[in-house]
């Protein structure tokens, strides 16, 4: 069984001294204290309750002694009345009391998952690299759950049952404290035996929520990798996986279950002993005539230890419920206590931007990891400059983006927007002015509109036709039957590779941005959807920073400047000629992948299977001589 600290660090939590469960309840509760008014309202209701539900066996006494024992049968018609009037009003402050200490509970439960949604919002790349979104949904739907449990039923009923225990106890004690003190005896007890449930079942109830945690982030993994399961047929291993974890999680709740039955009976016993006690006890004194002891009075003791059964029993699952929500309380809050690395320093300036990005001697490295991802790096990107970033898989490429728009924070040097290091604008603002088209774009499951407006939501229609167009979106839209309102589905499924990147290119288009990052966009689609996004992409980058990252040679070959980067340095920087003639891995690579992809582009250009308009052919001599060598070779 993994350690607490283990399921935290492995859920991408990181470790934090322990809190004890009593600071736990302490932060649950602090929750009620916006709420102060409908607290008071709820716990009126409580408290009215319980002061009618114990005056009640204090007038059976009166019935008892004074109307059978004298036969005053007026006595008892005004009794009953009463009795009849105190349940009225007693229902009336019940439902007051259980209205609002439901109505309390579901505010808890909306705060702390606004809470928790609005915390991961602001975490940081470094965060979502490590958390799993299992992991989050859990502890943001079914532990919440167990903390408004907890607020519906065992605070406000916990509190109705201490109040009963307390008005019931100060009254026996009041009218008989020797008949009081024997009713007391068995339920010493059952206090002790109480105290060492509590320290049973926390633990255990920690074990069934990591358990349940780990049973969905398998259900979320398996749900989203569901084509390689199928590719590789392997279905029974899957299936076998589940039933692993689901019988690990039916032990461990089976476990917790049987520990809770075993209070239930004897906390049962332990009552009626207290019950036997009255009678037993009660009858001697009565009949040697001891003590003031009166029938009346015994029926009314005996109804009060009835009264105190109640809560007796209902204490188990009071504790229960405390319980679990401590647990889940305390998971909750490894959510909220989660340190946020990237945030916005005090001042931070909110301007426009011209675009010229530089890195000054930038080292960075990803927590947890004492190997630098980027290593002294230095770039200069001019406003209305291409920069290209080649390098081999794991080099560092897709870091230098992500600490432009500062999805993270660089551990040395820094990174310059206008001369203003990144740290000091305000995060809405920079990202605002930053476009991003990324290899896998994400779509939302909603209107192809929807998405494209997604970064600026208050664009008007002709704003997104017009994005759209530019990103050679625009046709493929319109023949949908819906246009504009077609439903792309969950993660635009309905969309195919090059739909998507096309969306996403008209998504980063239209907040119209300073600064454009494009990151591996066309590696993964076919040629003749690669050659219509390059056309878009040309256009949007025209007067705009433009960082491109694994591009095909097209781009490259008209990039303002290359950066080679090989385990996170810069080994060669300057134009695609100057590369060439220095050899090194920039000649490698084209050798061995760059080139390859241009001659099939090229040789595809020639067979008629893409088109390239006669202006941009003409744009370079060189390529234009290259064309017509293929022609002739092609030629019959």
């Amino acid at each position: 069984m993994a350690s607490a600290a283990a399921e935290q660090e492995s859920a991408g939590f990181p470790k934090t001294q322990k809190e004890s469960p009593i600071r736990i309840w302490r932060r649950l509760m602090a929750y009620l204290g916006k709420y102060r008014f409908w607290v008071a309202v709820a716990w009126a209701g409580i408290i009215g309750s319980n002061i009618l539900a114990v005056s009640v066996p204090y007038i059976l006494r009166d019935v008892v002694d004074v109307g059978i024992a004298r036969q005053e049968s007026a006595y008892m018609l005004s009794a009953g009345l009463l009795v009849v009037g105190l349940g009225l009003i007693r229902g009336v402050t019940a439902f007051l009391g259980r209205f609002f200490g439901e109505r309390l509970s579901h505010y808890v439960s909306y705060d702390i998952r606004n809470e928790i949604y609005d915390k991961v919002q602001r975490q940081s790349f470094t965060y979502h690299d490590s958390a799993q979104v299992g992991t989050i949904i859990t502890r943001a739907i079914s532990d919440v759950n167990e903390i408004q449990r907890y607020f519906n039923y065992g605070l406000m009923d916990g509190m109705n049952v201490l109040l009963l225990l307390l008005g019931v106890v100060v009254i026996m004690l009041a009218t008989s404290p020797l008949l009081a003190v024997f009713a007391f005896l068995p339920l010493a007890p059952l206090a002790l035996y109480s105290s060492r449930f509590v320290m049973r079942v926390h633990p255990r109830w920690k074990k069934v929520m990591d358990r349940m945690q780990a049973l969905s982030n398998h259900i979320q993994e398996n749900a989203l990798g569901a084509e390689v399961v199928r590719v590789f047929a392997r279905e029974p291993h899957e299936i076998e996986r589940f039933h692993k974890e689901n019988q690990n999680l039916y032990e461990e709740q089976l476990d917790f279950i049987t520990q809770w039955i075993t209070f239930l009976p004897t906390s049962a016993a332990l009552a009626a002993t207290s019950t036997g006690m009255v009678l037993l006890v009660g009858g001697i004194l009565e009949s040697q005539g001891l003590a003031n002891i009166t029938v009346g009075l015994i029926v009314t003791f005996n109804a009060y230890v009835l009264l105190l059964a109640q809560p007796l029993r209902f204490s188990g699952f009071m504790i229960l419920l405390t319980t679990q929500a401590v647990a889940s309380g305390e998971r909750v809050f490894e959510v909220l206590d989660a340190p946020e690395s990237v945030v916005n320093s005090r001042g931070a300036k909110k301007a426009s931007i011209r675009g010229r990005v530089r890195f000054d001697n930038v080292s960075t490295r990803y927590d947890n990891s004492s190997h630098p991802v980027l290593k002294n790096v230095s770039i200069d990107a001019k406003p209305g400059e291409v920069v290209a970033i080649i390098g081999l898989t794991g080099s560092g490429k897709t870091t230098i983006a992500n600490l432009i728009p500062r999805f993270y924070d660089v551990t040395s040097g820094r990174v310059t927007i206008d001369g203003v290091d990144v740290r000091e604008f305000d995060l809405d603002n920079l990202r605002g002015q930053i476009g991003i088209v990324m290899q896998q774009s994400l779509l939302f499951n909603a209107t192809i509109d929807e998405n494209i407006a997604y970064g600026k939501p208050d664009a008007t229609r002709e704003e997104i036709i017009e994005a759209a167009k530019s990103a050679n979106a625009h046709d493929f839209i319109s023949e949908f039957p819906d246009g504009y309102l077609t439903e792309v589905g969950e993660r635009g499924v309905t969309l195919s590779g090059g739909q998507k990147q096309r969306v996403a290119i008209a998504r980063a288009l239209l907040i119209d941005p300073r600064i454009l990052i494009l990151d591996d966009a066309t590696s993964s689609v076919d040629t003749n959807t690669e050659h219509l996004i390059q056309q878009a992409l040309e256009r949007i980058m025209q007067g705009r920073t433009t960082f491109v990252i694994a591009q095909r040679m097209s781009t490259i070959l008209k990039a303002d400047q290359i950066i080679v980067l090989r385990d996170g340095e810069i080994i060669q920087q300057g134009t695609h000629d100057t590369l060439l003639h220095d050899g090194g891995l920039y000649e490698e690579i084209y050798k061995l992948q760059l080139e390859e992809q241009e001659r099939v582009r090229r040789e595809a250009i020639i067979a008629g299977i893409i088109q390239i308009p006669l202006e941009e052919r003409r744009s370079t001599q060189k390529f234009r001589d290259l064309i017509d060598r293929l022609a002739g070779k092609y030629s019959p």
